[in-house]
């Protein structure tokens, strides 16, 4: 059997991230760039990552080619919109799907086709695909959350009703399982696209369910979490680039590596995105403290739930209000960011951030050496800048 139809055993060489404990690894990397207050994205990403080499493409070239991507990702979405079924239900999938977005998950599926050798724009309706999947499970997680706006725009469910929202939703999904089948039924490793979109799903069902099962845990261990933001988060990311790499044929190593970069990236970006509600300047477009409003387990929280033998009494008694009242008030937002920086939790998902980081750059060194694999790295730092 041709060994590229197995992905399982192939893939099960890279090394496992879900249940590595942060502090295990740091010692292998440079101490992170310490900052006091409210930061940026950008400039905690810029302390942290490595600079790009000159002999590299620029990132004004980086820039360009995601330009053009992402104007062959529209044309390829708005021309299969255009056979897009049940027509019932296409007013509410064109909403949906023609709201903006930065299609980042389609330029880094056409990028790791590059990166192989495949042909990018063949990976384009692969990205449309993924971006279909994408915009399906946003629409029924804005139901789940009650969200009224969507990338400033009304949710389907506050549009229409929720009934409408969870059909649309499930049509989303339908629909992209038949650009799949029509765009590359005939590729010689059609099975093995199917099987890992098909994956990815039932994960980030898997992780959404974990994540709201810990509102109602009073404890969560950092394996758990770390699990839970792979299949919720990072999961999509990973099958962004593992298909565009079987897309464009690419090798069992590599299609090892960039499964590797993809998650290690989507990883580090959860818990960016968590330190940074407790830390973000106001440009930044999130409401400071919001995740210690809703009582979030974000990575700071099981933190301190990891450390808690070690905590004060006051500290104790804060945290342990914060867990039976499932969060805090605004007015007390900046009491329990207070608690996460002396009691080093600020400090541990900076170290982890690092860690996830350097591993998605450690894995891009198993692809060919060039322009693609610099593309990689530089879409990476735009990611880790920028919220998807």
């Amino acid at each position: 059997m041709n060994k590229a139809l197995t992905p399982d055993a192939e893939i099960a060489t890279a090394p496992s991230i879900s249940t590595a404990s942060p502090r295990a690894f740091v010692e292998h990397f440079p101490t992170p760039t310490t900052f006091v207050g409210p930061v940026s994205r950008a400039h905690y990403i810029a302390t942290q990552t490595p600079p790009v080499s000159k002999s590299s493409s620029s990132s004004s070239e980086f820039s360009q080619r995601c330009g053009e991507y992402k104007t062959a990702i529209e044309a390829t979405l708005q021309h299969a919109l255009k056979q897009a079924e049940p027509a019932n239900l296409l007013e509410q999938m064109r909403y949906v799907l023609s709201n903006g977005g930065k299609r980042v998950r389609p330029i880094l599926t056409m990028l790791a086709c590059g990166a192989v050798g495949g042909n990018p724009y063949y990976a384009s309706m692969g990205g449309v695909v993924i971006e279909v999947l994408h915009n399906f499970t946003l629409v029924h997680d804005d139901i789940m959350d009650a969200a009224t706006l969507r990338r400033g725009l009304p949710t389907i469910h506050t549009k229409w009703n929720s009934s409408m929202a969870i059909l649309s939703g499930d049509a989303m999904m339908a629909f992209a399982y038949k650009l799949l089948l029509k765009q590359y039924a005939l590729h010689p490793r059609f099975i093995e696209c199917v099987d890992l979109v098909t994956r990815a799903i039932l994960e980030v069902c898997e992780g959404q369910v974990s994540d709201m099962e810990f509102q109602d845990r009073d404890e969560v261990s950092m394996p758990e979490y770390l699990t839970m933001i792979e299949k919720k988060t990072a999961r999509m990311l990973e099958l962004c680039a593992t298909l565009g790499t079987v897309l464009g044929n690419g090798t069992v190593r590599q299609l090892a590596a960039l499964k590797t970069f993809a998650r290690s990236v989507g990883i580090a970006f959860q818990i960016l995105d968590d330190l940074l509600d407790a830390t973000a300047t106001p440009e930044f477009g999130k409401t400071l403290g919001g995740d210690i409003i809703e009582g979030k387990k974000t990575f700071l929280v099981v933190h301190a739930l990891e450390h808690r033998h070690a905590l004060n009494t006051s500290d104790n008694a804060l945290l342990e209000e914060f867990i039976q009242q499932k969060g805090l008030p605004r007015e007390r937002v900046s009491e329990m960011i207070r608690f996460f920086e002396r009691n080093n939790s600020f400090e541990a998902a900076r170290e982890a951030v690092e860690l996830y980081t350097n591993r998605a750059y450690q894995a891009l060194e198993n692809l060919p050496a060039g322009e693609h694999r610099t593309h990689l790295h530089q879409f990476s730092t735009m990611l880790l800048q920028r919220c998807a």
